[in-house]
C-alpha cells in the first residue's frame, strides 16, 4: 500500500494540525466536566473527539492514537448509558488519555508541503475490440457500439487481433470462436494473461450451440456465450452492464462525517478512484443531500452531532425512492451489537475505522454493483427494458429540477401511443402485440441519444424526455421516428406481414417548470395528433399571455 501512504502523506500535516486543535477542545471539556460533571453535552462533545481519534489515528500513521481514542470512546459511552456523571476518577481517566494523545502528536515531524496535482484530463470513449472475419458482421456491430458512444477497434484474425491488443490494451472484447489463423478461446486466454486483461469484459461469438461449448467460453475467461444469429440488443446490454460494473465514472457517494480528517481520507482514496464525493458534515442537511446529490451509496457515521448514525438510516428506510440505496456503515466501534444494530436499521455492511484503501474500496464498487442492479430490475419494464412508469416520473421530477437551475435549457416531454392497438392484439394475439411494443422500443433506444430518457408510461403508451432540443428539432426527430417505425414490417400471426403506426405529442418545458403541467400539455398534444388523424405529430400549444389594456382614468375618478 506504499502508493496510498504516498498519496496520503499530504494530508498527515493537516491532520496533526486539526490534532492540536481537537485537544484543546477535548481539555476544555474536562474543565467544563469539573465544574458541572452531570452535563450530558459536554460528555457527548468528549466523546466525539476520542471518536475522531480512534478512527483516523492508524490512517495518518498513529496506531497508538486510535487505541487511546477507541478507549476514550468507550469510557465516555459508558457513562453515556449508566447516566452517570463524570466524577473526578473518570475525568483523571480521560485527561490520562488526552496526554498520550499529545504525547503522539509530539512524535509527529514536520510535514511537507505537497506536490501541486498535475491537471487530470478528461477520460477518452472506452474502446472495443471485435474480432471476426465477417465483414457484415464487423459492420453491424460497429454500428450498433458507435451508437452507445463506445470506439470500436477491428480485427479480422487472431494475428491482427493480437497485433491490436500489442499496441492498446481495449476496454473489451467480442470474439468469435472460429478465426482463420486458430481459436477465439486461446485469444480470451492470451488477453487474460496479459497485464489489465484479466478485468476487461470479454464475450464470444459462435455458430457452436453445444453445452461444452459454452463451457469451454467460460474456462477460457469469457463473460460471455452468444450464439450467432445474434440477438444484438442483449449482447449490447450485457457489454454496456459489465463495462459499468468494471468502471466507476458517474458514481456518486454521500459521506455523513463530521470528522474533516475522516473525510479528508475518504476523498483521497475515493476521488482517486474515479468516485464523485459529497461530504455532509451536518445531519441536518442530510435530507437536502440526498435529494439534490442524488448518491449512489451513503456512507453512514455512527456517532454525529445532535443524533446517531442509526436514526438517519431509519430515517432514509421510510422512503421508498431509496429503497434500493446501498449504506455503509464506517464506525469506530467494531462489537457484534454494533453491526446487528446496523443491520437492523437497514444498512448494507458495516466497516470499523481505520479502514484500509483497498477494503474500502472493493466494498464500496461491490454495494454500488449491487445496488444498480436491483434498481435496473425494479426500474426497467419487463418487456421492453425501458424505465418504468414511476421510474419515468423520477427522472422526469429531476429534469424539471435541472431546468430550475438553468432556465436556457430546453427539454421535451414526448408522449407516443400505438395507433389502433387493441385492433392489433385481437387481430393477431397478445404475443404479437409484444413484439410491436418490443420493436417500438427497440428503435427508440437505437435512434435516440444517451441523454434522453425513455420509459413505457402504460400499455401502448411511450414517453420521451428529449435533452437540449428546440422545439422544433424535438417535432422533427419525433417525426422521422414515426415514418421510420410505419416502415416496419411486422409478422402476424398467419405469418403474413403487417405495419402499425403511432401518434405523438411535444410539449416543451416552459420557465415556471411545472410537472404536472408540461404532462399535460404533452397528453394535449397527443390527443390532438390523434383527433387530426392518426399516425401524425403534433406540438403543444403555448399558452397565450392575458393582454393588458391601459385606458385613461377620468380626473373626476382619479383619487386625491
Amino acid at each position: 500500500m506504499s502508493g496510498w501512504d504516498e498519496a496520503l502523506a499530504g494530508l498527515r500535516g493537516e491532520f496533526v494540525r486539526e490534532a492540536r486543535t481537537k485537544l484543546d477542545g477535548m481539555r476544555a471539556s474536562l474543565r467544563m466536566l469539573a465544574a458541572q460533571p452531570g452535563s450530558r453535552g459536554t460528555i457527548h462533545e468528549l466523546l466525539r473527539a476520542f471518536h475522531g481519534f480512534a478512527g483516523s489515528g492508524t490512517t495518518y500513521g498513529f496506531p497508538v492514537m486510535t487505541d487511546l481514542g477507541r478507549q476514550g470512546e468507550q469510557a465516555c459511552a459508558a457513562v453515556l448509558d449508566a447516566g452517570s456523571p463524570a466524577t473526578p476518577e473518570r475525568r483523571a481517566a480521560w485527561s490520562r488519555l488526552a496526554d498520550g494523545l499529545e504525547a503522539e502528536l509530539e512524535t509527529a515531524a514536520p510535514a511537507k508541503e505537497p506536490a501541486a496535482a498535475a491537471p487530470v484530463a478528461a477520460p477518452p470513449p472506452r474502446e472495443i475490440l471485435v474480432v471476426d472475419d465477417d465483414e457484415a458482421l464487423l459492420h453491424l456491430l460497429s454500428q450498433l457500439l458507435e451508437q452507445e458512444g463506445l470506439a470500436v477497434r477491428r480485427a479480422s484474425s487472431r494475428a491482427e487481433a493480437l497485433a491490436r491488443i500489442e499496441e492498446r490494451m481495449p476496454d473489451g472484447c467480442i470474439v468469435d470462436v472460429r478465426l482463420p489463423d486458430g481459436s477465439g478461446y486461446d485469444l480470451v486466454e492470451r488477453v487474460r494473461a496479459l497485464p489489465g486483461g484479466e478485468s476487461r469484459p470479454i464475450l464470444i461469438l459462435s455458430m457452436l450451440t453445444g453445452f461444452l461449448d459454452k463451457v469451454e467460453a467460460i474456462h477460457c475467461g469469457a463473460d460471455g456465450y452468444f450464439e450467432k444469429p445474434v440477438d444484438w440488443e442483449a449482447l449490447v446490454r450485457r457489454l454496456l452492464h459489465l463495462l459499468e460494473r468494471g468502471g466507476r465514472e458517474g458514481s456518486r457517494i454521500l459521506a455523513v462525517e463530521d470528522d474533516p480528517a475522516q473525510s479528508a481520507f475518504l476523498r483521497t482514496v475515493l476521488e482517486s478512484a474515479g468516485y464523485e464525493l459529497r461530504v455532509c458534515d451536518d445531519p441536518r442537511r442530510f435530507e437536502a443531500d440526498l435529494s439534490g446529490f442524488r448518491p449512489d451509496l451513503v456512507m453512514m457515521d455512527i456517532i454525529l452531532p445532535g443524533m446517531s448514525g442509526y436514526d438517519l438510516v431509519r430515517y432514509l428506510r421510510q422512503d421508498e425512492r431509496h429503497a434500493t440505496l446501498p449504506v455503509l456503515f464506517l464506525s469506530t466501534e467494531g462489537q457484534l451489537e454494533a453491526q446487528i444494530q446496523a443491520a437492523r436499521v437497514g444498512g448494507d455492511d458495516h466497516l470499523v475505522k481505520p479502514v484500509s484503501p483497498g477494503l474500502l474500496l472493493t466494498t464500496v464498487a461491490a454495494r454500488i454493483e449491487r445496488g444498480r442492479f436491483l434498481r435496473a430490475l425494479m426500474d426497467r419494464d419487463g418487456l421492453t427494458r425501458l424505465l418504468t412508469h414511476s421510474a419515468f416520473l423520477e427522472r422526469a421530477r429531476a429534469a424539471v429540477l435541472r431546468k430550475r437551475r438553468d432556465a436556457g435549457r430546453s427539454l421535451a416531454w414526448v408522449m407516443i401511443d400505438l395507433d389502433h392497438f387493441k385492433s392489433i392484439n385481437d387481430g393477431n394475439g397478445h404475443p404479437v402485440g409484444d413484439r410491436v411494443l418490443a420493436g417500438l422500443s427497440s428503435l427508440l433506444r437505437r435512434r435516440l441519444r444517451q441523454t434522453d430518457t425513455i420509459g413505457r408510461y402504460g400499455g401502448e403508451e411511450f414517453a420521451v424526455l428529449l435533452d437540449d432540443l428546440a422545439e422544433d428539432d424535438a417535432v422533427r426527430l419525433v417525426d422521422r421516428l414515426r415514418e421510420e417505425f410505419a416502415a416496419l414490417a411486422h409478422r402476424g400471426a398467419g405469418r403474413s406481414a403487417f405495419h402499425a403506426t403511432f401518434s405523438a405529442g411535444v410539449a416543451m418545458l416552459d420557465d415556471e417548470g411545472d410537472l404536472d403541467r408540461w404532462r399535460r400539455a404533452a397528453d394535449e398534444a397527443l390527443y390532438a395528433a390523434k383527433a387530426s388523424g392518426r399516425n401524425r405529430v403534433a406540438a403543444a400549444r403555448r399558452p397565450r399571455r392575458p393582454a393588458t389594456w391601459a385606458f385613461p382614468v377620468p380626473a373626476a375618478l382619479r383619487p386625491a
